[in-house]
């Protein structure tokens, strides 16, 4: 298995109960950042991962394209989770630095947290729409 395929593995697979194997995939001062986070070790990024199996209900990744050349990989993926009985889908796209160790160094998320969360909670989603209004270009 390529390290790639290790990464998208144990990403699609991950439950709070494996969450312990992140140690065969990130190195110890490993980078990760997201719209929410931006953390510099391996136990704080488990720390982040731990919240989100604390705040959500049944998180899962789903890969639907990657591509990789030298140390990059990028994914495109959903991320889905269930709160407050709501289904949620998140989409976006990640880009994952691998070190000559075949460990994740940097592991930076790309996603619409205004699109794809604010817009949809009572009292912001008039606010976001309002101002996606008022910023879009009126071509």
């Amino acid at each position: 298995m390529t390290r790639e395929e290790h990464f998208i593995q144990f990403f699609t697979q991950l439950t709070k109960d494996n969450l312990h194997q992140i140690d065969t995939i990130f190195a110890k001062d490993a980078y990760f950042k997201d719209p929410f986070n931006e953390v510099n070790s391996i136990d704080k990024i488990r720390l982040v991962f731990e919240h989100m199996f604390e705040t959500t209900d049944e998180p899962r990744f789903i890969v639907n394209h990657s591509a990789s050349n030298a140390n990059k990989l990028f994914l495109q993926w959903q991320f889905t989770f269930i709160k407050n009985t709501k289904k949620w889908q998140i989409d976006g796209t990640s880009m994952i630095t691998f070190n000559d160790k075949n460990e994740v160094i940097e592991h930076i998320d790309y996603w619409d947290p205004a699109e794809q969360i604010y817009s949809k909670i009572g009292l912001l989603k008039p606010v976001i729409n309002f101002l996606k209004t008022r910023l879009t270009a009126n071509a």
